[in-house]
């Protein structure tokens, strides 16, 4: 293969100094609050010379990115050679990285607002390698002739490599006849995306994110005089100060509602192969490779308000990074009903069944649900009823919605396991119902409380490989004797419950 150099295109220069710029604008508009605001552009005010040096560190530290974002797009090249993609880097050391094609495991795709424009995308590079959630190398910005060329010597090189692993073997993905087929198993419609988007549960990130804005204004804004002049209005009656956060919570829900949209505009799964492809995105789109070899486990999320109307969120879990900054799981399907998403992962998963019948918690479990948030709430509620009486007792209202929570988790929980497969189901707020299997169980811990002794009950958590670190999924008061069942049969060499005697 010959060595022919190719560059980043000019763009990146770009991209690299706003993404530095992002970095610090942040701090460095504290910093100037900090100071006051204290400038002046009149040349005879005590404050012009302070002015014009800030203006010109700000100039000196906007050209140095510059400089720099320029020489790193300089200094980066790559190159295919003897069955590798080669990348030469580094600002101040040149730094070497050679990664063989058949190690890549993916190629995630992502057009940004600078990228779309001039036809352009970022490839993140994925290997079997765990590099702590990150991908193994970034192309920031290169042309979709570029990234199709990676992709068509990442299939040759696999194809090589079969051949020579199977000898003689007649490959039927080697054949000249065979043609690879991307077919579409899933496109969102437009219905599902706004009902995903208001229904989103995103609004506490955000209202978290606006309350965290609003505090950087502690210069500009007196809320000691507001707090002052807001008592006043509060002695009127609650319902000023009630308007005032449904306010506040309806546009922090609007945002949300925008953020979701624009997320998950045209979101289709397609396969191809052995591969996934999930591409979603309005302002940036994305296109996320996920090798079904790598896929550990499926969730199926049902929050109360979408379960009411039949439709559940599919999340999967993958080992190593999933190609979105390193998130372990991967949103599937966003929002879909139920029964469709059975039919979808029948077709994904052929070897899986969907509807095992459940072994439900005991009947001596159910007072330990319905107890397992009195035994601390009931104190901290009675507290603030009392030092904030009379407005304190409204909270008396969370202990009968803990009771519904905990008899709502026992009427959920089970686990079901045939020869090769374990479903766990459980509930926080969400109903999740876990899918894995035993050859990607990395361990199952069984625990047992003193008190849970006494009525032989258990819990018991399953752990699997996801992302960089791993997954969880845990079921609590169980039979004690056939949660032990469930552990005999994950040991080597069992495959059946039927199997402890």
């Amino acid at each position: 293969m010959s060595r022919n150099v190719n560059r980043l295109h000019p763009i990146t220069i770009m991209i690299s100094f706003f993404a530095s710029l992002k970095s610090i604008v942040i701090p460095g508009i504290i910093i100037l609050l900090g100071s006051g605001l204290n400038y002046s552009f009149n040349p005879f005010s005590k404050q012009f010379i302070d002015t014009l040096i800030v203006i010109v560190i700000i100039l000196f530290v906007l050209c140095m990115i510059l400089i720099i974002s320029y020489i790193n797009w300089k200094r980066f090249v790559y190159w295919f050679e003897d069955e590798e993609l080669r990348i030469e880097y580094g600002l101040f050391v040149k730094k070497k990285r050679y990664i063989p094609f058949e190690r890549i495991q993916s190629l995630n795709y992502k057009e940004g607002i600078f990228h779309r424009p001039l036809k352009l995308v970022k490839v993140s590079i994925e290997t079997a390698a765990d590099s702590g959630g990150k991908s193994e190398a970034d192309l920031t910005a290169i042309t979709r002739v570029q990234a199709d060329t990676i992709e068509k010597e990442m299939k040759k090189a696999k194809k090589q490599l079969s051949e020579v692993e199977q000898n003689e073997r007649v490959d039927f993905y080697n054949s000249p006849n065979h043609q690879s087929v991307r077919t579409i198993i899933h496109r969102m419609s437009k219905k599902d995306l706004i009902l995903l988007a208001t229904t989103s549960s995103g609004i506490g990130v955000v209202f978290s994110g606006l309350a965290a804005i609003m505090s950087q204004f502690d210069d500009w804004i007196r809320y000691d005089e507001l707090y002052g002049q807001l008592q006043s209005f509060v002695k009127l009656g609650t319902i000023i100060v009630i308007i005032a956060v449904l306010i506040f919570l309806l546009i922090s829900w609007f945002v949300s509602v925008v953020i979701t949209f624009l997320s998950y505009y045209e979101f289709v799964v397609e396969k191809e192969e052995d591969k996934l492809f999930i591409s979603k995105g309005l302002l940036e789109k994305k296109r996320i490779t996920i090798p079904m070899k790598r896929i550990q486990g499926v969730r199926i999320v049902e929050n109360p308000f979408r379960q009411l109307f039949g439709y559940s969120t599919i999340v999967i879990e993958s080992a190593g990074s999933s190609g979105e900054k390193g998130e372990r799981k991967i949103v599937l399907l966003p929002l879909v009903k139920k029964q469709l998403a059975f039919k979808i992962l029948e077709k994904l998963f052929p070897e899986t069944q969907w509807d095992l019948p459940l072994e439900r918690a005991p009947k001596r479990a159910k007072r330990r649900y319905l107890l397992t948030y009195l035994y601390w709430l009931t104190p901290i509620v009675l507290s603030i009823s009392y030092f904030a009486f009379p407005y304190g007792l409204w909270v008396l209202i969370i202990l009968p919605l803990a009771l519904i929570l905990g008899a709502w988790q026992y009427k959920s929980a089970g686990y079901a396991a045939n020869e090769q497969q374990l479903t766990v189901v459980y509930r926080g707020i969400s109903k999740t119902t876990f899918v894995t299997f035993k050859q990607r169980i990395q361990a199952i811990s069984l625990s047992q409380s003193y008190l849970a002794k006494r009525k032989s009950l258990g819990s018991m958590t399953v752990h699997i490989m996801s992302g960089s670190s791993g997954s969880v999924a845990s079921i609590k008061h169980f039979d004690q004797e056939n949660l032990e069942g469930i552990f005999e049969w994950y040991q080597p060499n069992t495959h059946s419950l039927q199997n402890k005697k």
